[in-house]
């Protein structure tokens, strides 16, 4: 088959590296129509995310990462969630300045001298938060607890007319859950300030979307831009997480952006595409830890330029060539070490250029970096015992294990890494317990794949997330784009090397060094990457006859779209999406209604539904109060939704007090369940999240126990695909 031109000429040496990859035949359009094209495609992915976002729950992160972007803009206390760095958070929490969220601020000294007792016992909302807010800074958990009185925190009055009326009520967590309380009842509209974090984070999936606009059209012509940007804007999955305050959407706009300007970079040296390449990539760095891969992914991109033949222009204001291997070798490291020390800086900016995570901080309020390192090794000893899988039996005593480990036990590098540069200080204290404690969550987590559980992950856990949770048009596509990229000869050039070098390094990173495989949004980053090489579809369109363009031109933006809010399983009775984009599969999956066989946690059920089920209860003219089992930190309260919890041990919400004795004296699991098994009455309505019906954390007898109860119950409905409604008793 005859190859068509390009400027790049393939067909008998590689690109010239300051011109266009391809030139195809293309009609004159005109630069009105393109910038209506792309405001039209921007300002629908808006309209989605914002229908996205004001109809959904706070998702289970999100109640702490808004809280602890203010705590960080208004106290410059960093102590709260070091996950990840601040950059991300601090932006969410930008339009809440202004917000009174409280009628006073917090007082160090006044919370400092608050008793760190159980929380469910304190006396009023100010006494959780400024309780919570100190023993947030020494204990992991607290942090939600803190979260939680931030936003959904009652009023005194409402507790005060709320004890008048019941003496049990005698703080926040003993307010009833049975009869309707009043938004008015609560300090914030949690809702709106939910929303407005969450525009922050759909303004970074507009820039996102821009961005590969700008890339693709660059490669391959307006067509390709459209086509990739097409594909961006309707994937269900940038859609969702566009609309939740939540680190992946920011830096896979990052790290994307930083990816983009190298790539300038390496096609012409000009000091804008330094300066903005170097931006991006301290920002990744401080927008999430995982960042780290970057270094790895510009290694691995630069050496396909490195060692292409073609000449690397340089803009004349730049005085050095390029001309050997060893000139652009010496180039590539000093890029390096300049990103490298742009990190460094940033890094310390994002901390206030301050060691302590808090201003007057003390010794003993300090962060436990060295106990947090020794509790990784002493989980990796323990994991490594059992060759990476822990018996379920054994599970449930490693936490005491590891907690009667005496503090003897070697350091891995990592862990002497972080112990050298706190002891050195080199970075802020708060990011150094940070990078400590994400190597010892995820191993104390189990992950979940199509009905099967595991202690030590998958292998193919992220392959499978991606096959379900990619619609299927651009799954056809970016096989398609392939199949072009090697026909047409651009496979041959840096270009193709530098795109596809990115993805194999991060998806060989996630598949390898992620300890436990949770979340399809870890996959994020990927997708602008194999949108960009799908715009090569976008350049052979365009050099089609005009019959021909315009019926696959009309196909492809009638199916693209169509595939975001429908799900043809089976293909004569449609699933819905919008606007339940989070709970989004694909047909192999079996769509959305069966995702739950598959995948669970943020990939379909993160607590986003309480508003939906809220809105079906009254629909259906339930008025009665229904069981919960509810997998969030959102307040189920504030949705005026009457509930009875179920015991902890079966998912409870844990934020409010249980109707259980066993489960507040924390002995008796076993009693608490046996007690709501006779509690259950015929004709009840039961709402459990697909999370805790998996018992994918709730452990084996959780799940005994669900096949149990359900056995004697009547499936009614979903809500949103992750909330399951039954009735208790059997339909004659």
């Amino acid at each position: 088959m005859p190859r068509l031109h390009y400027n790049l000429r393939v067909e008998t040496s590689m690109p010239q590296a300051d011109s266009p990859v391809t030139h195809p035949p293309t009609h004159r359009w005109s630069v009105v129509v393109e910038v209506a094209a792309v405001a039209a495609i921007c300002f629908t992915f808006a309209f989605l995310v914002i229908s996205f976002a004001r109809h959904s729950s706070a998702t289970f992160d999100e109640t702490v990462r808004i809280p602890a972007g203010l705590s960080y803009l208004r106290w410059h206390d960093y102590r709260l969630n070091t996950d990840h760095p601040p950059l991300v958070k601090k932006l969410a929490a930008l339009p809440l300045l202004v917000e009174n969220i409280w009628p006073r601020e917090i007082d160090q000294k006044e919370a400092e001298s608050v008793a760190l007792a159980d929380w469910r016992t304190l006396p009023n909302s100010r006494s959780v938060l400024e309780g919570a807010w100190v023993a947030s800074t020494v204990e992991y958990f607290k942090q939600w607890i803190f979260a939680h009185a931030f936003i959904y925190g009652l009023r005194d009055e409402s507790l005060a007319r709320l004890h008048k009326a019941d003496g049990h009520v005698t703080g926040p967590y003993t307010a009833p859950t049975t009869g309707e309380l009043t938004r008015a009842d609560f300090y914030n509209d949690a809702d709106a300030l939910l929303f407005r974090a969450r525009m922050i984070v759909m303004a970074l999936g507009i820039s996102l979307a821009l961005c590969l606009y700008f890339w693709s059209r660059s490669l391959f012509g307006i067509p390709g831009g459209i086509l990739s940007i097409l594909l961006l804007c309707f994937d269900p999955n940038i859609v969702a997480h566009s609309g939740l305050v939540t680190t992946d959407i920011p830096v896979t706009f990052f790290i994307s952006a930083a990816l983009y300007f190298l790539w300038r970079i390496c096609r012409r040296v000009e000091i804008g595409s330094v300066l903005f390449f170097l931006l991006f990539f301290g920002a990744a760095f401080v927008s999430k830890s995982s960042s780290a891969g970057l270094i790895v992914i510009f290694c691995a991109a630069m050496s396909a330029r490195v060692a292409a033949r073609e000449t690397w222009p340089v803009s004349p204001k730049i005085r050095i060539a390029l001309d050997g291997i060893g000139q652009r070798l010496i180039f590539v490291a000093g890029l390096l070490f300049v990103a490298m020390l742009t990190v460094f800086i940033a890094i310390w900016a994002s901390y206030d250029f301050r060691f302590p995570a808090a201003k007057n901080q003390s010794g003993a309020a300090a962060f436990p970096i060295e106990q947090a390192l020794y509790r990784d090794a002493a989980i990796k000893i323990e994991l490594k015992r059992w060759h990476g899988a822990v018996p379920e039996e054994e599970r449930a005593n490693l936490e005491s294990r590891v907690n009667g480990i005496v503090q003897t036990r070697p350091f891995t590098f990592t862990g002497q890494m972080i112990m050298f540069a706190a002891r050195h200080r080199l970075l802020p204290e708060a990011y150094l317990y940070g990078l400590a404690h994400a190597s010892i969550n995820p191993l104390m987590r189990t992950s979940f794949l199509r009905g099967e559980y595991s202690n030590s992950g998958f292998h193919w856990s992220y392959l499978w997330a991606f096959l379900l949770k990619t619609p299927l048009p651009s799954l056809l596509a970016i096989c398609a784009a392939i199949i072009v990229l090697i026909w047409r000869g651009f496979a041959r050039t840096w270009h193709f090397a530098f795109i596809v070098s990115a993805v194999a390094v991060f998806c060989v990173s996630v598949a390898l060094f992620a300890p436990v495989n949770i979340a399809h949004r870890y996959l994020l980053p990927i997708y602008p990457l194999l949108y960009l090489l799908c715009g090569a579809i976008g350049a052979e369109w365009s050099r089609l006859a005009a019959f021909s363009s315009r019926l696959i031109a009309a196909f492809a933006a009638l199916a693209i779209p169509l595939s975001s809010q429908f799900v043809f399983s089976p293909p004569w009775h449609p699933q819905k999406v919008h606007p339940y984009y989070l709970a989004y599969f694909n047909e192999i999956a079996g769509g959305p209604r069966a995702g739950y066989k598959s995948l669970v946690d943020s990939n379909l059920d993160w607590g986003q539904e309480l508003g939906h089920l809220k809105k079906w209860l009254d629909d259906q003219n339930i008025n009665e109060p229904i069981w919960l089992s509810y997998f969030g930190t959102a307040d189920p309260r504030w949705y005026q939704i009457r509930h009875v919890s179920v015991p902890k041990v079966l998912g409870g919400y844990l934020f409010e007090s249980s109707p259980y004795s066993a489960d507040e004296d924390g002995g008796a699991p076993d009693k608490a369940v046996k007690d709501f098994l006779n509690d259950l009455r015929p004709g009840q309505y039961l709402a459990v999240s697909a999370t805790n019906l998996a018992a994918v954390y709730l452990g084996p007898q959780t799940r005994d126990v669900w096949q149990h109860v359900l056995a004697s119950c009547t499936y009614v409905d979903q809500i949103g695909y992750s909330l399951f409604i039954y009735r208790v008793g059997k339909e004659q």
